[in-house]
């Protein structure tokens, strides 16, 4: 008898890590025997994820609208926020990710976190623990989905162990300058020019809960500030109607440069939270964080902290 087909899935409103990290796994599986292992994905590719995927030659993720019904791996993430639609009606088998734990089921499950910058780095550990080949389209995946999430080592999550697997990742995908390539890749999804102000506050985007408080934040990197200037009043007003249609307590937009290493966050809704967080005042619903990178360990802890107090 066939096995049942198993999909693995990243987190809504993908990043490269969330699309990266399930092509590889399902290939380590599939090749462990496993059965029909079918990587999948919960929204629209970013232009940065199709860069790398075109680069690489590699398909992208069939796309799965409900879990209902289905055997679901989730990578990259477990929270039920940032879950597929109708998790609930799922049957959850495994999990691997590099965030905070937010999980609770009724099954023991496998379930892998690590403290370090991308769940591809997890996935690359696990080829090399079982002493599997790696192909050379898996290894520059792999490589992608590790120098997008750590903003190519830039973000205070980085740690030794990226740096040194992106480097035997590099080597095999035959990448000989990993921060050139690294800043090609950025620079497709760098760009504002020609984009709906929805698609860029959702082109990386991850929901949150505090003391039942809705959270909502989006991020992108950029290259150029002027870029960002010119959308900034747009981007203000399409989060304050987001905020009352989505009954979101609190939706920012995070605005993050891959060169000065800042970020300028836009906010709407009960700003108070934001300024407790930060120490800063909004002004004109923004404030300025230099130094900051990262969503998830600069912006998310000070934030779900101060909901908390």
């Amino acid at each position: 008898m066939p096995k049942e087909k198993i999909y693995i899935v990243g987190h809504r409103y993908p990043d490269t890590d969330a699309i990266c990290a399930p092509i590889a796994y399902a290939f380590f599986l599939r090749k462990k025997g496993e059965g029909e292992v079918v990587p999948a994905r919960t929204g629209k590719i970013n232009p940065e994820t199709r860069f790398v995927l075109n680069y690489f030659k590699v398909d992208i993720p069939v796309l799965i609208k409900s879990a209902a019904g289905k055997k679901i791996i989730l990578l990259d993430h477990n929270e039920r926020s940032q879950s597929p639609k109708n998790i609930e009606k799922g049957k959850i088998i495994e999990v691997i990710d590099h965030h905070k734990i937010n999980f609770e089921y009724s099954d023991p499950i496998p379930f892998r976190t690590e403290p370090i910058g991308s769940t591809s780095t997890i996935i690359a550990k696990k080829f090399f623990e079982e002493k599997m080949k790696i192909k050379k389209d898996i290894a520059g995946i792999l490589l992608s989905g590790i120098l997008s999430d750590t903003v190519i080592f830039r973000s205070l999550t980085t740690t030794k162990e990226d740096i040194e697997i992106a480097k035997k990742l590099a080597r095999l995908a035959g990448i000989k300058n990993i921060e050139e390539f690294g800043i090609e890749m950025k620079k497709q999804k760098a760009s504002l020019k020609g984009k709906k102000v929805e698609e860029i506050i959702f082109s990386d985007f991850k929901n949150f809960t505090s003391a039942g408080k809705r959270v909502g934040i989006g991020q992108v990197e950029i290259l150029d500030e002027k870029e960002f200037r010119e959308r900034r009043g747009e981007i203000i007003k399409k989060l304050k109607w987001l905020s009352r249609k989505k009954n979101y307590g609190l939706l920012l937009f995070a605005a993050t440069s891959i060169i000065k290493g800042d970020s300028h966050l836009l906010a709407a809704g009960e700003t108070r939270y934001l300024e407790k967080a930060f120490g800063k005042k909004v002004v004109e619903n923004e404030i300025y964080l230099p130094g900051v990178v990262s969503r998830k360990k600069q912006i998310v802890p000070p934030l779900m902290k101060a909901f908390r107090e």
